[in-house]
């Protein structure tokens, strides 16, 4: 690692640690030894095995071995834990590519200003991108970025990820996401763009991206098509 990068989450390091454990049905090491082979401090080390609690990859219990949740290996898509689609795609265990189909800068819609609370003459960033995997597209994205910087938005690469579109144009960083899922059939113009049937039933995302003071960052429609992901969700049993 170089002076200018950042060191990676201790939350990412134990999730590769979980998966490693997972393939060999074994248990978590403990926060001690977890500590010292991450090199960081315990109270670092509880705080991201909660937050991996939460997520459903493990179980701890006082005075027991940490055990893991096996039945995650291979979920790579879940509806609580927001993924770049190049990372979902490749999580996958297939090459992502994308196409800018789409790019405009024009002000939001009287609906969208009272849906997101915006100005109704607030400029956004419009993209349109298709993302394939192997060359076979598997998802439409309609992306919406606010411009309430200086930045001025042509100079971007309407490729760049979202998120970091919405940090540059912006000047937030977003901190949840409010999701609706839905299904749909394909639109003319979503079938054009993907080479599949115009009615074809396909699973829709409407997502928020909202930062910790309350801004509204992005709002994007994702259309996934049949057969390419599959989505799951871990919810606790404490019966």
């Amino acid at each position: 690692m170089t002076g200018s990068e950042l060191p990676e989450p201790v939350e990412r390091r134990l999730q590769r640690l979980w998966a490693e454990a997972a393939e060999r049905g074994a248990a978590m090491p403990s926060e001690i030894a977890l500590a010292s082979s991450l090199e960081v401090s315990r109270p670092a080390v509880r705080e991201a095995l909660v937050r991996l609690e939460e997520r459903g990859f493990i179980h701890r219990r006082k005075g027991a071995d940490t055990t893991v949740n096996s039945s995650l290996l291979g979920i790579p898509a879940r509806f609580e834990q927001r993924l770049d689609s190049s990372e979902l795609i490749a999580a996958m265990g297939r090459t992502p590519s994308v196409e800018v189909t789409d790019v405009r800068v024009e002000e939001v819609t009287l609906d969208e200003a009272h849906e997101h609370d915006v100005s109704p003459r607030q400029s956004v960033l419009r993209t349109t991108k298709v993302w394939s995997a192997d060359g076979e597209p598997v998802l439409v994205a309609r992306d919406a970025v606010p411009v309430l910087t200086r930045t001025d938005p042509t100079t971007l690469d309407p490729a760049t990820p979202m998120v970091d579109l919405a940090t540059a144009l912006t000047g937030e960083r977003v901190g949840w996401e409010l999701v609706f899922p839905g299904a749909d059939g394909l639109s003319d113009d979503d079938a054009a763009l993907t080479g599949r049937p115009a009615g074809e039933p396909a699973m829709t995302l409407d997502a928020t991206g909202i930062s910790r003071t309350g801004t509204v960052c992005y709002w994007t429609r994702e259309v996934h098509l049949r057969g390419a992901f599959r989505y799951a969700m871990v919810r606790r049993a404490d019966w």
